[in-house]
């Protein structure tokens, strides 16, 4: 096992861990233009990845995937987000389906990092 301590890269049977580089990220976006989404982890090892199905997921849908929103929740979407949990509480990927482009990782983010701040401020 060959490794370093932080969040370097660590390989461990010829895994790489830690962040990804430019280099992997235009394989695998290389890869999915040809071969589309799934069979990630097929697509880890045709794409020359050393990286897990797992990673080369959530990598695309989190980061890399062409319909993504980037940048600040808007107004309309934060109050969509209320709403929503309101309604379903904490199911991010069902609330995520009714806001095109956010991921469910991105809303549970902002709603912990702004709201559950202002929920305890108010109670408090």
């Amino acid at each position: 096992m060959a490794g370093n301590m932080g969040w370097g890269v660590i390989e461990e049977e010829g895994w790489r861990k830690g962040p990804w580089t430019s280099e992997e990220d235009r394989l695998l976006i290389l890869y999915v233009k040809f071969h589309g989404e799934g069979k990630w982890n097929s697509a880890a090892r045709l794409a020359g990845l050393k990286r897990n199905g797992k990673s080369c997921r959530l990598r695309w849908v989190n980061y890399l995937r062409p319909d993504l929103e980037k940048g600040q929740i808007t107004p309309q979407e934060e109050s969509i987000i209320l709403e929503l949990h309101a309604r379903w509480g904490n199911r991010w990927s069902t609330i995520a389906r009714s806001l095109p482009g956010r991921t469910d990782n991105e809303i549970k983010n902002y709603w912990r990092t702004h709201f559950k701040k202002k929920i305890r401020a108010h109670f408090s």
